[in-house]
């Protein structure tokens, strides 16, 4: 359902709620704890890889970015202009000849070899048993392509766009901040020493411009296009959707990013050209090379019609390393394009203003939040350095700077709990409940920020409630319900002794799970009394239907106060 002001839904990976008059009190001590219990794995998994980069293509170029970070403005348009220069020379593609395959890994290499040989089809590139492959006649080198039992899928290579929408400068102020009340979720947050990357696969970076500076990493950072490690933005849509997420705050200049004065550094991952176009095999290999270069966040302002399986494997690999991708769901006034539409993809839409969703936002189930799209001033490649623009691409940053602020405070949260906290974040705008254009509504940064409230500080781990009164506790991941989950939540006195409860499983199985549950009440057996403290215990090994189990038990201090 979509949140309102005064929810009192307090989302963490396993993040207890407690009954309306008290929850806030609770989730300062409590919210820190169940938070920090899961950080291990996903953050470890999500560390740069030692093995290097994972796009390492021929006849590459290795450029110093930090060479040129404080060149002037006449060497950055000799350096794009050369640039640009150095990209018409290059062939001109023609995707309707290409062809993506995934190999099975079988020993051997002499019969794929010869399989090319004989079906004519030249290799572009190849990584992760995966090549880009060209051929004359390429319905025909797919059906024999499929016929050799050697690939485990082969598909053609399709191309996905900008979703973005140009527009005139005729405002002059940031509304989406004010709209989404970004202002006061600052004041809300706890400082974070390392940084959040976010990698924003698009069309590069401006280096130089005045309000991104000390905001890029130039680590891991690559052009797809081009195929060295200086992706700079001869285009601007990149530098536009960075922007919005991460331009510096504070600093007397330019505009504010979403991310206020949070530690996000932004991951520049270039994949379109000149023509402002790319495709599913290049955007599945930046993303790949995200994920192992340590990203927490993945921005995909772009999209295209056509589900590929080697896109879905990307977001299936990012996912399992605990990384949160957002997307745009598209600007045709038609289906979410991929891959928005993509199982575990935040799809975003674009709203204005007056809280109407744009006309020329995509639609459909995938949608899950809308975000200030029409109109948004963000920081440009071009002189001023500063420009407004339509589109869901601009709405699409806004809500990875959610998911980033999310992350620096909670660097364990997985991307299904990122994902429901951005849900109850929200202002629901359309029908009430969720619907197919705004989905659970209008993001509010202000309302994700107050989940995370307590999260960067220890409390007291202290609440207090009625002798009438149930604990209400409450998981963002559905736990799996066996005989053995009532043994682990236990309510103890002061002396240890453990008091005889009721545990209920409350609302309907999860969609999609199977004897999964969010939403529990704890009943003492008999009231507790008053004045007298008890403890509330969590035993480690409960488990969700994602397989992910609690890792260390957890108790929080209850004190019984006197019924009013």
């Amino acid at each position: 359902m979509p949140s309102k002001k005064g929810s009192e839904t307090i989302p963490g990976e396993e993040c207890f709620l407690l009954p309306k008059r008290f929850g806030h009190r609770w989730l300062a001590g409590l919210l820190i704890l169940l938070a920090i219990i899961t950080i291990h794995a996903p953050w470890a998994a999500a560390r740069p890889s030692e093995n290097g980069q994972a796009y390492r293509p021929r006849n590459l170029q290795t450029l110093s970015v930090a060479g040129h970070a404080y060149g002037s403005k006449e060497n950055v348009r000799q350096l794009i202009e050369e640039r640009r220069q150095r990209e018409k020379q290059m062939p001109a593609r023609d995707y309707s000849k290409e062809i993506i395959v995934k190999w099975k890994q079988l020993p051997g290499t002499e019969s794929k070899e010869a399989l090319l040989k004989q079906l004519s089809v030249e290799r572009v590139h190849e990584n992760r048993n995966m090549s880009l492959l060209r051929a004359m006649d390429r319905e025909k080198a797919i059906k024999e392509l499929k016929q050799s039992g050697r690939v485990e899928y082969v598909e053609p290579n399709y191309p996905v766009h900008m979703q973005r929408v140009p527009n005139d400068p005729l405002f002059y102020e940031q509304w989406g901040l004010q709209k989404i009340n970004a202002p006061r979720a600052w004041d809300r947050l706890a400082p974070n020493r390392d940084p959040v990357i976010v990698a924003v696969i698009d069309s590069g970076i401006d280096f130089y411009h005045e309000d991104l500076q000390g905001r890029i990493l130039s680590d891991g950072a690559w052009d797809f296009v081009l195929n060295d490690n200086y992706p700079l933005d001869l285009d601007g849509h990149g530098t536009a959707v960075s922007g919005v997420i991460a331009a510096a705050t504070d600093n007397a200049t330019g505009i504010a990013g979403t991310a206020g004065g949070q530690n996000v550094q932004i991951l520049p991952l270039r994949v379109f050209n000149l023509d402002g176009q790319a495709d599913t095999y290049l955007v599945s290999q930046a993303i790949y090379h995200a994920v192992d270069h340590g990203a927490q966040v993945i921005n995909l302002s772009l999209g295209g019609s056509q589900y590929t399986r080697s896109e879905a494997d990307a977001i299936v690999y990012a996912r399992e390393h605990g990384v949160t991708v957002v997307a745009a769901s598209g600007n045709d006034s038609g289906p979410v394009l991929y891959p928005a539409a993509l199982p575990g993809v935040i799809a975003v839409a674009a709203s204005d203003g007056g809280d109407l969703v744009a006309s020329f936002s995509n639609h459909g189930p995938q949608v899950m939040v809308a975000a200030p799209g029409v109109n948004v001033l963000t920081t440009d490649v071009w002189y001023p350095g500063y420009m407004y623009a339509d589109g869901t691409s601009l709405a699409t940053p806004f809500v990875s700077a959610a998911a980033a602020i999310i992350k620096s405070q909670l660097p364990g949260a997985g991307p299904d709990q990122v994902a429901e906290m951005i849900k109850k974040g929200v202002v629901d705008i359309g029908p009430p409940g969720r619907d197919d254009y705004a989905g659970y509504g209008r993001l509010d940064l202000d309302l994700v920020a107050a989940q995370l409230a307590g999260a960067g500080t220890p409390g007291s781990g202290v609440v207090e409630m009625t002798p009438a009164q149930m604990l209400q506790i409450v998981f963002n991941q559905p736990v799996k319900i066996d005989g053995n989950t009532a043994s682990h939540f236990h309510l103890l006195t002061a002396a240890g002794a453990e008091l005889p409860c009721t545990l209920y499983f409350v609302g309907e199985v999860n969609a999609g799970e199977t004897g999964g549950y969010t939403t529990f009440w704890l009943k003492p057996g008999e009231a507790l009394v008053a004045c007298q403290t008890y403890t509330l215990r969590v035993d480690a090994g409960l488990t969700a239907t994602s397989g992910q189990k609690l890792a260390e038990t957890h108790t929080t201090v209850i004190k019984v106060v006197p019924g009013t």
